[in-house]
């Protein structure tokens, strides 16, 4: 060998050295990460679970840590989160870019920033420079994922779905609601007057209750469809379809009914069960079942669209019904007693949203007792007063609002009456 091939030999070597060089030691990472590389394991990773959680700070290169590429903006996806960001899309952060990225349902793919040239961003992916990770998809309770910021510990991010807190509750959950978001016009403060007719006549404790024409309607017809029958309708609002309970309070003077087939409050399906002191306090609330047929007035409640199966109509099996006077059969008959007592209790139904509560009296023989209070005494002498401490303002009803107790009417009746107060409403 002589010294020009030696020579020749020895500046090819050096020369391949230095290439070897230059290649491993400066390579620019670019934005979104080179086709084969993959996201730095200190921190969290990105996963397709879509799950938040609380661990330590993502290191540059990480999804939610901070890499810095040779690009015009800073690389983050929702700031330091240690734990787990989940998105249905491939991350084009410091990992794999597919070919082509897609983003999940509900996330959208934002570029804050433009790459130098120097910038290589890989196929099909998009370059992400301080953008943000799903940032239409909704966070669970518990955090909330902010751009460019912190992701709280322990929250959850499902892509594009529905929160598990403040819309539709999570299994078993129940959501409170604003009383007069649902009833229009609200049940809470509603006055329920049997108000006795001008036209007519009635004789002891009884007052007369005939249509405009001074005549009690079908007279001779069977109980169901005989006398009058008086109905108010209140429609109820919130969100279509949706189901709520609706919690209340009621107070005022009633007469007594028997009802059978139905169900108390204390889970009775036999009879409602007389108070400890019925000439201080009642419970009359009764589900289901149907009123037996006399002379004694009744008060119903008609829910609109049936909820369930429970407390049908048996009339009309496309409706739930309640009955606000049921006092039992024995002893002595209470539920056909010729007197008014005090009713005070709470209790709840169900209604759904655009559906109806419609409150009607039937009165089969219209003659209705007025409050006169206990068997055997006269209007006013025995008329019973009602305590109504804690019952809200009625300013849709301004005639009970400045009424004196016992209410009488101009035309000089002492009618019954009933006043609801809704304590709560939630969902369901």
């Amino acid at each position: 060998m002589n010294r020009t091939t030696l020579h020749m030999i020895l500046v090819a070597g050096f020369a391949l050295v230095a290439a070897s060089c230059s290649s491993s030691g400066s390579t620019a990472n670019p934005v979104g990460g080179s086709a084969g590389g993959s996201p730095a394991s200190s921190g969290g990773k990105t996963s397709a679970s879509s799950t938040v959680s609380s661990g330590g700070s993502s290191q540059p290169g990480d999804t939610g840590g901070a890499s810095t590429a040779d690009t015009g903006g800073s690389n983050e996806t929702g700031g330091s989160s240690g734990g787990e960001t989940s998105v249905a899309s491939t991350p084009s952060e410091g990992g794999t870019t597919s070919a082509p990225s897609t983003t999940a349902a509900g996330g959208s793919t934002k570029t804050g920033g433009t790459p130098s040239a120097s910038s290589t961003t890989a196929a099909g992916g998009s370059t992400k420079t301080g953008g943000t990770t799903s940032a239409s998809s909704t966070t669970a309770a518990g955090g909330s994922t902010k751009t460019g910021g912190t992701t709280s510990a322990g929250g959850a991010s499902s892509s594009g779905g529905a929160p598990s807190s403040g819309g539709a509750p999570s299994s078993g959950g129940v959501v409170s609601v604003t009383p007069d978001t649902i009833t229009v016009p609200s049940l809470n403060g509603y006055f329920w007057l049997a108000q006795c007719s001008d036209l007519g006549a009635a004789t002891g404790t009884n007052c007369p209750d005939f249509d405009a024409q001074g005549q009690c309607p079908n007279a001779s017809a069977s109980f169901n469809t005989q006398g009058m029958f008086v109905r108010h309708v209140l429609n109820v609002g919130g969100t279509t379809g949706a189901i709520y309970t609706i919690n209340f309070t009621v107070r005022g003077v009633l007469g007594t009914e028997c009802y059978t087939g139905g169900t108390t409050t204390a889970g009775s399906t036999v009879q409602p069960v007389l108070g400890a002191n019925p000439e201080v306090s009642n419970n009359g609330w009764y589900m289901g079942g149907s009123p037996v047929a006399s002379k004694w007035n009744t008060y119903e409640v008609h829910v609109k669209p049936a909820v369930g199966t429970q407390y049908l109509n048996p009339l009309d099996n496309t409706e739930n019904i309640y009955y606000l006077n049921a006092f039992p059969q024995t002893p002595a008959g209470w539920c056909e007693k010729e007197g008014s007592f005090p009713i005070n209790y709470s209790a709840k139904f169900q209604v759904t949203g655009g559906g109806t509560i419609t409150l009607t009296l039937h009165d089969s023989n219209c003659l209705t007792q007025q409050n006169c209070g206990p068997v055997g005494t006269k209007c006013p002498t025995g008329s019973r007063t009602i305590d109504l401490s804690g019952m809200p303002a009625v300013p849709n009803q301004p005639l009970f609002s400045s009424m004196q107790q016992p209410y009488k009417q101009t035309n000089g009746w002492y009618p019954q009456w009933a006043f609801f107060e809704v304590t709560s409403v939630t969902s369901p």
